[in-house]
């Protein structure tokens, strides 16, 4: 499938790479066991299905995921690494001690405009996606758990594979975002997870994505350990180092090839069970492996609550300290030229969640933080998102979200601010137990908030899309879908319209 839009793989059952969650065949999220507080910022993100690239802005220079605040590992595993996307949990073969989940998933596209080119200049094109799921797991001892989990495939471009937005082969790989090798242990008190974590995915150079030039593939290797500790009823604290390798699979994005080593741990206080407080930090040391963009160190401090206000709201705080200092450009040729910049700021972040009723509930979360970029040193935002969902009828449901975005990045010789702001809405319904459908739209407009210094950088789009799922036997379903997306820019040259069809079957053994 035609990896879309700024980097995101869309389309049915996929791995949405900038707000962390997977689209299943249904059309649905399955949200990751993630920290709660990177959970309720990406809330209201655009939608995976429309293939926007009004992604966050915060999101585009870090996509190690290893400089922000959000670092801390208050879950089971830090960072996660659950890799599921069909399966559902479910584990379907037993080889002796080892408990098996093995599914295929096979689709096949027809997309109208791969490069998202004006006029004459686009391509269009079957591709078809093959994918494997493993997840696997063998209990060592009551206490020590070994396990696998993965999907992995490739994407095959029959007329034009010179256009896939990375590998420009016949074969174009994914590893998706979880696949891991783990080992979970139990020494005392203390649960410890031992990880080496594989991913083959886009990435993208340029907040103003338009088309996939400034598309790149990364091989990404996370290698780390998790150290969880209840110390009393009370209190509980946590400890975790990775090791993130981020390798460019195009040598004309080599300049992006780093490493960063991170320490990050907290401390909880939760003495009754209904509220908790604590204190979170984090240390990241980047190092590029060319001159090209600026080595750097940054350092997080602050402090969290959550609480459950009566029986149906859930608030979530936290701030701190967010520090990040930069080595001084060394090349005339850095993308970040003449960036001299260095971050002393604060983070925060609200999230407040109320179920109305049975049928309804919305969530506001907003926040101010800073992250990685990569045509400067860093990009500061100010965001608030909301979103509500809806129980329409019995097997009916529908969500509504809007966000908005104000980022500034540290230096704006190559990059413009950017303030953008959309909205989306999609409804499921389950027709029959066996055939469900889902109807979406998006709209996004993101430009400078001056034109007459950055002219022509503003665009919106619009997206809508159809689906279908159909489950034939317990073990196997088809979905079939259908996106129009549009561009319509500033710069008219820029405009562009794809249609694409999809028809896609999962099969788990």
């Amino acid at each position: 499938m035609q990896q879309a839009g700024s980097g995101v793989r869309s389309g049915d059952v996929v791995y949405d790479y900038d707000s962390g969650t997977y689209k299943g065949a249904d059309g649905e999220s399955q949200m990751r066991p993630e920290d709660l507080l990177r959970e309720a910022r990406s809330i209201a993100q655009p939608s995976v299905n429309s293939g926007s690239g009004a992604v966050a802005s915060r999101a585009v220079g870090d996509y190690t995921n290893y400089s922000g605040q959000y670092t801390s590992s208050t879950g089971y595993f830090a960072p996660t690494y659950t890799s599921d996307p069909f399966l559902s949990g479910r584990r379907n073969l037993k080889l002796g001690p080892v408990n098996v989940g093995l599914g295929l998933y096979q689709g096949l596209e027809w997309n109208s405009n791969i490069n998202r080119a004006s006029g004459n200049a686009r391509l269009s094109d079957f591709i078809s996606t093959t994918l494997f799921n493993v997840d696997a797991n063998y209990r060592v001892t009551k206490n020590n758990v070994l396990s696998l989990t993965t999907s992995f495939g490739f994407d095959h471009y029959f007329s034009n594979p010179q256009a896939s937005p990375y590998g420009g082969g016949n074969m174009v790989l994914n590893i998706l975002p979880g696949s891991t090798l783990a080992f979970d242990m139990k020494i005392g008190p203390v649960y410890v997870t031992l990880y080496d974590r594989v991913a083959v995915r886009p990435a993208v150079s340029n907040a103003f994505t338009l088309n996939t030039q400034n598309i790149f593939g990364v091989f990404q290797n996370d290698l780390g350990a998790v150290m969880n500790w209840a110390v009393n009823s009370k209190w509980t604290a946590s400890l975790s180092f990775n090791n993130s390798y981020a390798n460019s699979l195009d040598g004309r994005f080599d300049i992006y090839n780093r490493i960063i080593n991170t320490i990050s741990g907290n401390i909880t206080y939760s003495p009754h069970g209904t509220w908790s407080a604590g204190i979170e930090s984090s240390y990241s040391s980047l190092r590029y492996e060319q001159p090209a963009l600026n080595d750097g160190d940054t350092f997080t401090l602050g402090a969290f609550f959550r609480t459950q206000l009566g029986s149906a709201t859930y608030l979530k705080m936290a701030a701190g300290y967010q520090g990040m200092q930069f080595s001084k450009p060394t090349t005339l040729l850095a993308p970040a030229i003449g960036d001299f910049n260095d971050l002393d700021d604060y983070y925060f972040n609200f999230s407040i969640t109320n179920q109305i009723n049975n049928r309804l509930s919305h969530t506001l979360s907003l926040g101010h933080e800073s992250a990685l970029n990569l045509t400067s040193n860093f990009i500061t935002a100010d965001y608030i998102n909301y979103g509500v969902s809806i129980i329409t009828s019995k097997g009916g449901r529908l969500s509504l979200t809007g966000y908005y975005e104000d980022a500034t990045p540290s230096s704006e010789r190559n990059q413009s601010s950017i303030r953008q702001y959309g909205l989306d809405a999609y409804y499921s319904h389950q027709i029959t137990s066996k055939v469900r459908m889902g109807l979406g739209y998006h709209y996004g407009h993101s430009a400078p908030p001056d034109a007459s210094i950055f002219p022509g950088q503003g665009f919106d789009q619009h997206a809508f899309n159809v689906d279908f799922g159909w489950a034939l036997t317990q073990k196997s379903s088809i979905n079939m879908g259908y996106r129009y997306f549009t561009t319509r820019a500033d710069n008219s040259g820029l405009n562009f319209d794809q249609h694409r069809v999809i028809l896609g079957y999962t099969y788990n053994f």
